[in-house]
């Protein structure tokens, strides 16, 4: 070590305390949909592929969630069209009564992102991004 010994040290201690790898700074990236099947996001003008992303499940197709409809809000007469085995009745009127909502499975019939859509990215090394959500802007 030439020069002071202390301050090398201390430059070498500072060196090896930065975070590097996967205990980097997060940073924020807006992207643009470029494709959504399959996957492909400008990221400040440089073109990332699937393989990249951790995209959250939601945004994906097919995405399955249970749901709890509350429709206690919800009055006026119900039309049912049904028919009878022996022909005797075709349809009937419901005009009171209390309708209940179980919870129900609903599923995306196609993702939720488009190309042109902006999206919301982490990254730790700007070569793998976690795609948090859509965004737009507001206003």
């Amino acid at each position: 070590m030439q020069g002071n010994a202390y301050s090398e040290l201390v430059s070498i201690m500072r060196e090896t305390a930065k975070p590097k790898g996967p205990m980097g700074p997060i940073h924020l990236r807006l992207g643009v949909v470029l494709e959504a099947d399959p996957l492909k996001v400008d990221v400040a003008g440089t073109i990332q592929e699937a393989e990249r992303f951790y995209i959250s499940h939601r945004l994906v197709k097919d995405h399955q969630e249970l749901l709890e409809l509350d429709c206690s809000g919800v009055n006026g007469n119900l039309s049912i069209q049904a028919s009878c085995g022996y022909g005797s009745h075709s349809s009937m009127s419901v005009r009171s009564g209390t309708l209940n909502t179980p919870r129900c499975l609903a599923a995306q019939a196609e993702p939720v992102l488009k190309a042109g859509d902006e999206v919301l990215l982490l990254t730790e090394d700007d070569q793998t991004f976690y795609l948090m959500d859509k965004v737009v802007k507001a206003g």
